[in-house]
């Protein structure tokens, strides 16, 4: 098992490495000069020298491996470099707009888990009554419709009619009720219908009718062989989810108004700022990939096949080869 969990660590740090590159590519490849940005050269008659040394000051006019060096042994010290808009470093810009979206991602995770675990439950529980019914009616409407549009809904009634939630900001924590219920609802329909299917599947298997031919109570055979296998799918497809919430924060952060590195990307792309977007989408990457590595990890505590089962010896140009 210590095998497995040191495997999936290398496995985070190779994908960090291959993502931290792949940005810095694709910021050079793309259209426009930050530059031009900063000294607004639309609209501002600005000499060439002046451009040039501007661009000498920011390490611009260097070779892009030298700039790639460079970059890539700040980012080892945890130096993301300096805005080139504001001037500020990008690791302080960055630890205060982070907080908000690790708050809405992680309330609607938790938020997601237990209705899902709950109402999923109760559904196999209930099989084939109004329960069971009404349940998969709600999850089928609620899984079709956008978590923007959910916000908006959620402005108008909450804020406009009712008055009881802020439309905008998160100065208080019920800031956070409606950005959450927004992102958690869809997420919430699709789990549950899975959380439903596997418990019933479970109970229908050959592991549950050999406890029970053994002698095993109920209540170990509800715990052991339904309940927590039926735990391992869910916690591994909401895991994989993870980058598409982060994803969908950047629409909710816009529609509530809400500082979080969502928005601040977008900005950051939108004025070439290269070490920003080159911070916010590592840092971004971290969350994600240590998310995932977390999720493999409690499924190997939860999943005794996993745990005990040998790692194949096979190198990774040999996937996919048959032996002889």
């Amino acid at each position: 098992m210590i095998k497995k969990i040191i495997f999936r660590l290398g496995q985070m740090i190779i994908v960090l490495f291959v993502l931290s590159t792949l940005t810095f590519i694709l910021m050079k490849l793309s259209p426009g000069d930050p530059v031009n940005k900063l000294l607004h050269i639309d609209v501002a008659n600005v000499s060439q020298d002046k451009i040039e040394a501007v661009r000498d000051k920011l390490g611009l006019n260097q070779p892009i491996l030298i700039q790639w060096w460079e970059w890539f042994t700040r980012i080892l010290h945890l130096d993301f470099g300096k805005s080139i808009q504001t001037g500020e470093p990008v690791t302080s810009e960055l630890l205060y707009f982070t907080p908000p979206t690790l708050m809405i991602a992680g309330c609607t995770l938790l938020v997601t888990f237990i209705v899902s675990v709950s109402l999923g439950t109760l559904a196999a529980f209930k099989y084939h009554t109004w329960i069971d019914r009404t349940i998969r009616i709600l999850t089928s409407a609620f899984v079709s419709i956008p978590s923007f549009f959910l916000g908006i809904l959620l402005i108008y009634l909450f804020s406009q009619k009712l008055q009881l939630l802020p439309a905008s900001g998160v100065d208080s924590a019920t800031g956070y009720i409606m950005p959450v219920i927004a992102l958690s609802i869809g997420l919430c329909a699709y789990h549950v219908r899975l959380m439903r299917s596997t418990l019933i599947d479970l109970y229908q298997s050959k592991e549950v009718a050999a406890s029970r031919a053994r002698g095993m109570s109920e209540r170990y055979i509800l715990f052991s062989d339904i309940f927590k296998p039926a735990l391992i799918p869910v916690i591994s497809i909401l895991g994989m989810s993870i980058g598409g919430l982060i994803g969908s924060t950047v629409v909710i952060e816009n529609l509530f108004d809400i500082p979080g590195i969502g928005s601040f990307l977008v900005e950051s792309i939108r004025s070439r700022d290269y070490p920003v977007v080159q911070g916010a989408v590592l840092m971004i990457g971290c969350f994600v990939v240590i998310a995932n590595a977390l999720t493999d990890i409690i499924v190997l505590f939860l999943d005794p096949k996993q745990r005990y089962t040998p790692m194949k010896k096979k190198t990774w140009w040999a996937v996919g080869v048959k032996g002889r």
